[in-house]
């Protein structure tokens, strides 16, 4: 009778100091909920980079055509962050090769390269980031004989260096280069070398 009694408090007790152990996994989410945080990057962002680069190729069958240029570029993201150092990206980024012919006089003719990507941004380090991208490539090509677009399809890689930040803007340099193939007239590459600024 006694001994039953014994086991009986101390089942009671070691229940009792069992119900008195906060769940540590509820105690943590509780904890995280109550986060207030302080990544630097969040929701939506909007970039505009402006600069310039070169164009180089397209020239397949063009017989006199150096396919090689200089030009402004640009480069208009919208994204949203998906972790603390990553970015998804949906963009139009671009240059224009600028060239006239050897004809005294003539005008000066340019080709534009436009591109619809879809992508990622990773933040390697706190202000520098990589990416890349890949989508749809509409270029057209402008001569004596009237401009011509072609499409295809385009691959980019691009890095970049954020150096001041005030609040939610970031200002910044940012290079990329880009791989077009398209349809008739080849291979086109395109760089760009472009201060940017970026809302998160």
């Amino acid at each position: 009778m006694i001994a039953r009694a014994v086991a009986l408090l101390s089942l009671a007790a070691s229940a009792t100091a069992f119900a008195d152990e906060p769940d540590s996994r509820a105690v943590q989410a509780g904890d995280e909920a109550n986060l207030v945080s302080n990544a630097p990057r969040s929701g939506l962002t909007l970039s505009l980079s402006l600069g310039g680069g070169l164009v180089l190729g397209g020239n397949a069958g063009n017989v006199g055509d150096t396919g090689v240029g200089r030009g402004p570029s640009a480069s208009f993201r919208i994204g949203h962050v998906a972790t603390r150092d990553t970015v998804i990206t949906f963009e139009l980024t671009g240059g224009s090769r600028l060239h006239e012919s050897n004809v005294t006089g003539s005008p000066l003719y340019h080709d534009d390269d436009y591109n619809l990507l879809a992508g990622a941004l990773l933040y390697v380090a706190p202000s520098l980031w990589v990416r890349g991208a890949g989508g749809l490539s509409v270029i057209t090509f402008d001569d004596s004989t009237g401009a011509k677009a072609h499409a295809g399809i385009s691959g980019l890689f691009g890095l970049g260096l954020d150096f001041v930040r005030w609040r939610q803007l970031v200002l910044g340099i940012e290079t990329w280069g880009m791989t077009s193939i398209v349809t008739v007239r080849g291979v086109v590459f395109d760089t760009g070398l472009c201060l940017g600024l970026t809302y998160y």
